[in-house]
């Protein structure tokens, strides 16, 4: 299927043009850059001084011992699982942006554990997703790098959803356990209404920059067009499986250190406490998103904080030794090396 080209924003449009953007450059952005990694480090240390203050060392180290090398191996299974499944998430939004040749399968999945790697270990949070987009360029006409690093911001926003979709699906059904529930609602609601206006806003991007404030529309005229849009549809419904895949991760090591813990609660407890890791106040979530993940373990299913606390190491953990992986990965084949593309 040939992909028309895009319509170019008009010229004489100051709210569509990158200089706008630049001109907008507020004290507020220029603080950010200066002192947000200073906030960041000030939300992760207190919610580290939180788990100081409610966790047992004795019961973290005794919930920790429960965990058996299969449940792990198992965990690993499922988050490298999800891994592949972004992979093809990957190639599907590629596709959708009118790739002419994105990489092979196999091309893509070695790309996003490589990804994840840089992701997980180096500040940020981002780096190995702005890595890959850029090293796919060629599949694009023209070498067309604004296209893919679109993919992968598209890419973060479909992740979101998927998210919060899960988290409003967790509170349906465990929400009457709850004390209160309401504030849970709200943020459950705003988060996925934004993810969704974000979505559906993404394919549209060029269409309704000019109904868009001038700092957004500047970014939707720069957005590449969706040329497949069920490809952008299947890329959704992926983005789900890749979250309920992190969901059983979760569940296994919280039925290890609390047999009677259902699905049910982990696809409340596992969205949630994920969902801080988006969160500009800390760095990528953590601390916060341990003390989510502790506070809804107890509120929930009564577990102690220790036990609580023990879960979520071992999903951070799992998430690290994947990353591993990826560094092997990197080590064996290094990304400046040419990446292959499949035949248009």
């Amino acid at each position: 299927m040939e992909v028309q080209p895009a319509p170019v924003a008009p010229a004489a449009s100051t709210a569509a043009s990158p200089q706008a953007a630049a001109a907008g450059d507020t004290p507020a952005r220029r603080w950010w850059r200066r002192w947000g990694w200073l906030l960041r480090w000030a939300g992760t240390g207190l919610g580290v001084a939180y788990l100081i203050a409610v966790v047992d060392i004795d019961s973290l180290s005794g919930a920790l011992a429960k965990t058996s090398i299969g449940t792990v191996l198992v965990a690993l299974a499922a988050i490298s699982s999800s891994l592949v499944v972004g992979a093809v998430r990957w190639r599907a939004l590629m596709t959708a942006y009118g790739a002419s040749a994105p990489p092979p399968l196999a091309t893509a999945v070695r790309l996003y554990f490589v990804a994840a790697f840089y992701n997980t270990y180096l500040p940020g949070g981002v780096a190995g997703d702005v890595v890959r987009g850029v090293v796919v360029r060629d599949s694009f006409r023209g070498g067309g790098t604004t296209e893919a690093i679109a993919v992968v911001f598209v890419e973060r926003v479909l992740g979101l959803l998927g998210v919060f979709t899960l988290v409003a699906v967790g509170l349906v059904l465990v929400g009457p356990r709850l004390a209160t529930t309401s504030t849970l609602w709200w943020l459950s609601a705003a988060g996925a209404g934004g993810a969704v206006a974000a979505v559906l806003m993404l394919p549209l991007g060029r269409q309704v920059a000019p109904y868009l404030p001038r700092r957004l529309a500047a970014i939707a005229w720069r957005l590449p067009v969706v040329s497949r849009r069920r490809c952008f549809a299947a890329a959704a419904l992926l983005s789900l499986v890749t979250q309920l895949m992190t969901t059983l991760t979760g569940w296994l090591f919280l039925r290890e250190v609390h047999p009677v813990a259902t699905f049910s609660d982990a696809l409340f407890i596992v969205p949630l406490a994920a969902a801080t890791g988006f969160l500009p106040i800390t760095v990528a979530g953590l601390g916060a998103r341990e003390a989510v993940f502790v506070n809804l373990c107890g509120q929930l299913l009564g577990m102690s904080a220790g036990d609580g606390l023990a879960a979520s190491l071992m999903i951070w953990a799992t998430t690290l030794m994947t990353g591993v992986f990826g560094g092997i990965l990197q080590m064996i084949r290094p990304l400046s090396q040419p990446v292959p593309t499949a035949q248009p």
